[in-house]
């Protein structure tokens, strides 16, 4: 088969596919093209366990679930089963969540980001914006052994602007170390790891390799509507996340497509797509902004991505036992 047909005809079959609450999609190939996940029933569908407005979720060390409903100001840690551990009360909105490997975990809403333990306590509160700092909406949070990343958008439009501020574990010595990145909506993701921070500039579609101190080491992705190694809809990719080996996950607002790369953007493979509105099936505006925040467990066995425009957390379960995975360290 023709190389580009072999990569082109699984995506228009996709794009063809009805969007249900759940839906299942096996594989049977071990070719990077075919999906290794399918959908499973989510979390968050009935009446004791729906959310207000699901805006963002991270897992916790011990697998958990955190996941930040800005109506109800609360962040809820859920079990990987769905049930309800804990309910923790906030004075603001949160719309960006991380937990550490240590059990510290931050989060950010509303021009704050506070620093709580692995029990919601909180530890510290500080104002992300205003003097001497970006004013906008923080849209992604992330840290590492030394450092804590906010991302903060300018404003709700397609020519939105993205700043990141580097500060301390303990949130002290704020230190603007990135601006104009072009993040649809105020919409930039952000994950670190090993000291490296990675940004979707997802109106440029690509991923950036920074430094601390914002110094891009590497620029990898392009656009690309047809070939499914290239990130496609309007503005993407729109989310990242570290899988178990080190590979990035990566996640496509308005297709629902659920993909794999190396640090250094090598094409790994598809991993599924979850039934989210396609860019042809909604507004420009829904289709390219929506946040699709994702989770993967200690094995890769099952990915948790946001529904935004739902509020419920959609599974996918490996479809495939065999498929090439690890246990985390």
């Amino acid at each position: 088969m023709n190389v580009r047909l072999r990569y082109i005809l699984p995506a228009i079959a996709v794009l063809l596919l009805p969007t249900p609450l759940y839906s299942g999609v096996e594989t049977t190939s071990a070719d990077p093209i075919s999906p290794t996940h399918k959908e499973v029933e989510g979390i968050g569908l009935t009446p004791e366990t729906k959310f207000g407005n699901l805006t963002t979720f991270c897992m916790d060390r011990e697998g958990n679930l955190l996941a930040c409903d800005s109506q109800a100001n609360e962040i809820r840690k859920i079990s990987p089963t769905g049930k309800t551990l804990a309910r923790w009360k906030f004075n603001f909105a949160p719309n960006a969540i991380h937990a550490c490997p240590d059990g510290t975990i931050y989060a950010a809403g509303q021009g704050k980001a506070v620093k709580l333990d692995k029990t919601g306590k909180m530890l510290k509160t500080v104002e992300v914006g205003g003097v001497n700092l970006p004013a906008g909406k923080t849209s992604g949070i992330t840290a590492t052994k030394r450092d804590v990343f906010v991302c903060i958008g300018s404003s709700g439009h397609l020519r939105s602007r993205s700043s990141i501020v580097r500060f301390d574990r303990d949130l002290g010595q704020p230190t603007i170390i990135a601006e104009d990145l072009r993040g649809c909506c105020q919409r930039l993701d952000i994950v670190a790891k090993d000291s490296v921070l990675y940004v979707a500039e997802n109106a440029r579609y690509r991923v950036l390799k920074c430094d601390r101190n914002g110094k891009i080491l590497l620029k990898w992705g392009n656009r690309d509507r047809r070939d499914i190694e290239g990130f496609g809809s309007c503005c993407n990719p729109m989310n990242l996340y570290f899988g178990p080996k080190g590979e990035l996950y990566t996640a496509e607002s308005g297709l629902g497509r659920i993909k794999r790369y190396s640090p250094d953007g090598e094409f790994l493979g598809l991993v599924g797509y979850v039934g989210v509105e396609r860019f042809n099936r909604a507004t420009r505006l829904a289709a390219s902004c929506s946040n699709i925040a994702l989770a993967v467990n200690k094995d890769a066995s099952r990915i948790f991505v946001l529904d935004f425009k739902n509020d419920f957390i959609r599974v996918m379960e490996r479809a495939n036992t065999s498929a090439d995975a690890e246990p985390s360290h």
